[in-house]
Parts: structure tokens; sequence; C-alpha cells
């Protein structure tokens, strides 16, 4: 019988084809849970699907300096980088070619390179299949090419794919997929860039969270604002020589408390490293592992500002009147989104909403001084 922790091949949902993976959990009735090495899962295995895996192993075994590749924080796509420690716990550290580190990254999550990897993109390598390449493929094996794109590897020369008509296919055999296109010139997912927010002619940075595989992007605005399908033409990367921009400990910002709409002001009390940090908040509370998309650094010298005649600064909660859509006709209403960046969502009194109005387009109205706002205790 197995033991729990075996390394084995088993026939995935007894469809014929062996996969490598390991033995999880014993049933204690001859069947046995397994984790493949691709990600999947699969419970009650009957004994008979199962054999051990071919020794002579040992060179299959991750070592600190092995060139691999692994899905980054568990998202789907490989990404190449160096084990640079072994936990001796199954979990490995990685340094990753593109500079981002990761701490104990799970053994299932990792494959090693191919010898000489690197060195065969030189020469006629075009038929290597990777995620996120775009392909036709013969969906279902019926003899016809759909045009789609690669969304994961499984690591035996099978693809998952996600056909442009919405359709989506696992463990396409590679002699079923042909590649199309190129594009090294595309955005990766998590560029930083700045994009043309729903083509209105303005720039706001952000950060790539999706490649749709067909020069459409998925963008999450750092003032927290998402869009879907954004244009290649519409989007730029941001422009280096930025250290400026880096989030440091110590640093003042305001923050999206428990991820809320409203920003509060605090202190970067540790940066955890992986794009999260703990936050001190001005008015006591502490929160920790704040994603770097719900913080912006506070201008240097605003706690100055209000002893001066900065009255001319709108905040959230703030009554104003506001030129709806430009047009030229001010309406009254209350700013309920300070966006950062001299843009303002507004609430107006007649049930109308707008965002991102320009500043100057607002004026305030009264004192506000008696008004209550969001937050106040």
């Amino acid at each position: 019988s197995f033991r729990e922790g075996d390394k084995i091949e088993a026939d995935y949902r007894g469809r014929g084809k062996f996969y490598p993976g390991k033995i999880s959990r014993d049933r204690g009735d001859d069947t046995y849970d397994i984790d493949y090495d691709d990600g999947e899962r699969e419970t009650r295995v009957a004994k008979r699907l199962i054999r051990s895996k071919d020794g002579g192993g040992g060179d299959d075994k991750l070592r600190e300096g092995d060139l691999v590749e692994a899905r980054y924080r568990g998202r789907e796509k490989y990404y190449k980088g160096k084990i640079s420690r072994d936990r001796g716990d199954g979990t490995y550290d990685i340094a990753y070619d593109d500079g981002e580190k990761e701490t104990r990254v799970e053994e299932r999550l990792i494959r090693k390179r191919e010898r000489g990897s690197s060195r065969s993109r030189s020469r006629g390598a075009d038929d290597r299949l990777s995620e996120g390449d775009k392909v036709e493929a013969d969906y279902r094996g019926r003899g016809k090419f759909y045009p789609g794109k690669i969304t994961r590897d499984r690591g035996d020369d099978t693809y998952d794919i996600s056909y442009d008509d919405g359709e989506r296919e696992i463990r396409v055999a590679k002699r079923l997929i042909r590649k199309i296109g190129g594009g090294s010139d595309s955005f990766r997912e998590g560029d930083k860039i700045e994009a043309d927010y729903r083509g209105r002619g303005k720039f706001y940075p952000g950060k790539i969270s999706r490649d749709r595989g067909d020069d459409t992007y998925d963008i999450d605005y750092d003032d927290g604002e998402r869009e879907t399908r954004v244009a290649k033409r519409l989007i730029r990367s941001k422009d280096g020589g930025g250290g400026d921009d880096k989030l440091r400990e110590g640093d003042l910002v305001e923050a999206r408390y428990r991820g809320r709409e409203k920003y509060y002001k605090g202190k970067i009390s540790r940066d955890r490293g992986d794009g999260t940090y703990d936050i001190a908040y001005d008015d006591g509370e502490k929160e920790t592992r704040v994603e770097e998309r719900l913080i912006r650094k506070r201008e240097r010298g605003s706690s100055r500002s209000r002893s001066r005649g900065a009255d001319d600064r709108l905040s959230e909660g703030d009554k104003v009147e506001a030129d709806y859509r430009g047009r030229g006709k001010f309406y009254p209403g209350k700013i309920t989104r300070d966006r950062g960046d001299d843009t303002y969502d507004i609430s107006y009194d007649d049930g109308e909403r707008e965002i991102r109005v320009a500043k100057r387009l607002i004026r305030k109205i009264g004192g506000g001084s008696d008004s209550f706002r969001e937050g106040d205790k």
C-alpha cells in the first residue's frame, strides 16, 4: 500500500492518462487523496489507479540554486526565478528574475526549468508554449481551430485554454495547439502603468491585474477604481526614476481602513516586504498587511496648511455646488470621495451622482463645520 507523502503517478479521473503527484491522505480503505504536481486535487482515488513514481530520483528534488518557474502567490501563471533557500519543510524561498522575492513557496507550485532553456530563445524554440500565449486550438479534437489563450501549462505537454468566444478547455494536448502572433511589447500582470480612465483623456496610475490575451487588460487603479478590458492603446508604462513613490517605514500616509472607501491618516509602521504594510493610524487604530493599492502618501506640509487660508481645499463630506457634466450650471451636493488627484466624486441633492469631477468645476458652499462627516464619533 501507499503512504502519505509518497510520490506517485495516478490516472486522473480514470481517463487513462497518468499524472505525477503525492499522496496527501490514506483513507484506510484502499483509496487515497492526491495532490497533483500541477495543482489539481483528487479524493478517494482507488489503489488500482495509482502507481509508484519511478525511482532514480534525486534529480527531481529541488535544491538551492536551481533555476525554476513558480506560480507567484499561487496564481495561475509561472514566473522564472531561482531557489534561494530550502526551508526543509517542503517550501522554498524564490528570487524571481524580475526582481520579486517570495518566501515559503510550496513545492507543488514550483517546477524546474529545462537546462539550456535560456539559450534556446535565440534559436527556433518558437514551438514552446507558455501561459499567456495567443494560440489556436482544435476544440475537443473536432478538426476546427479556434483562437484563444493559454491560461495554464500543466507541465506534461497539456494546456488549459480560454477561448476568445468564452469557452474553456483543460488538458489540451500540445499537438492540438498552434501559436499565433507575438507580442513582447505587451504589458504583464503586475506592471505599474498609467491608463486613460474610460477614454476621457486623463491618465491615472494603477497596476495591470489581468492580461486578457487580446490586447486588452484589467486595471486596478491606485485610487481604488477598477476597469476591465482596457485597450492597450489607452495604457502607458509608468515612468521609472521613481524610488520617491515607494512606500517606506515611517512614511506619513492615508489608507483605506479595512478596504473602505474613505482614507484615514496614519504612518507606515512596518514594511512586510510582500507589497503589504502595517499602519498606525492617527486616531489610535492599527492595521496589518494593508495592500499597497489602498495606501497613498500624504503631501509634505499638509498638516501645516490648516492654519493658513487653505479654505479652498475640498474634503470628503464638504457641501458644494458643482457644474454637472461641465454644462455650465451648478447644482448643490456633497463630496463623497476625494480621489487624491484634484478630482472628486459628488452626490447631488437631487439624487444624481458624478465621479472624477475636476476641482475647477466645484465651489464650496456654507461652512460645513456644523455638519457631520463619515467616521465622526
